[in-house]
């Protein structure tokens, strides 16, 4: 009996940790690859994560651990607003809008934060691509992707291979973020999750116990959304 624990419980780990394994390898992969040399100063890109404070190189330490502060508590404070938004959509039975939001939330991530990181591989490896065929190819995979992560006629190793993807996408975009605010918002969030999830009254153990109480099969998918 406990053998047949520890067994299902080694395969649950190894369930686990095969992706993120293969999802920190290509990230590291990637931004090696694409990273611009040393001398080229590239600004860092404006999003959602440095709306208040964009930390520049003559900042001293505290001005950017106070901006990067603030840049976390912001970007907490939206994705908590976010969050119970989605909550109450689906306390009110607004399945179908979540359904779509989730489907464009993955498009939205393919095709407008995977485009530039395809368009650098292109670039980087010289590939010639004319603009017209560049987007055909951009919109299908990200179509492609879409139909993958949410239909359950796709091949389970082309659903895992794009839910990989979108976590890469993600983590290639971070690790544009200046050095604080990435930091910052790395234990921000962790925090952030942990209260709502073991919280009583926290966004996602609300989803959870609504999700349970009404026998509904809840997309593992709505939490990065989220």
């Amino acid at each position: 009996m406990e053998g047949s624990i520890m067994d299902s419980l080694g395969v649950e780990i190894i369930g686990v940790m095969s992706p993120v394994s293969i999802c920190m390898l290509l990230v590291v992969l990637i931004v090696s690859f694409l990273s611009p040399p040393p001398s080229a100063a590239v600004p860092p890109p404006v999003t959602a994560a440095t709306l208040v404070y964009l930390e520049s190189p003559s900042d001293s330490p505290t001005q950017k651990l106070e901006g990067a502060l603030l840049n976390a508590a912001v970007f907490v404070v939206l994705v908590a607003a976010v969050t119970f938004l989605l909550v109450v959509l689906y306390y009110y039975n607004f399945t179908g809008f979540l359904k779509n939001y989730m489907r464009f939330s993955a498009f939205f991530v393919l095709a407008s934060m995977g485009g530039p990181i395809l368009l650098s591989l292109l670039r980087r490896l010289a590939l010639p691509l004319d603009a017209p065929t560049c987007l055909l190819l951009l919109f299908n995979l990200a179509a492609i992707g879409v139909l993958a992560v949410f239909s359950p006629a796709v091949p389970i190793l082309l659903r895992q291979a794009y839910t990989v993807s979108l976590g890469v996408i993600v983590a290639a975009w971070l690790t544009k973020l200046p050095e604080w605010t990435t930091w910052s918002l790395l234990i921000a969030l962790a925090l952030y999750d942990a209260v709502a999830v073991l919280s009583p009254r926290g966004p996602l153990r609300i989803l959870v116990d609504l999700a349970s109480s009404r026998d509904d099969d809840l997309p593992a998918l709505v939490y990065e959304c989220i």
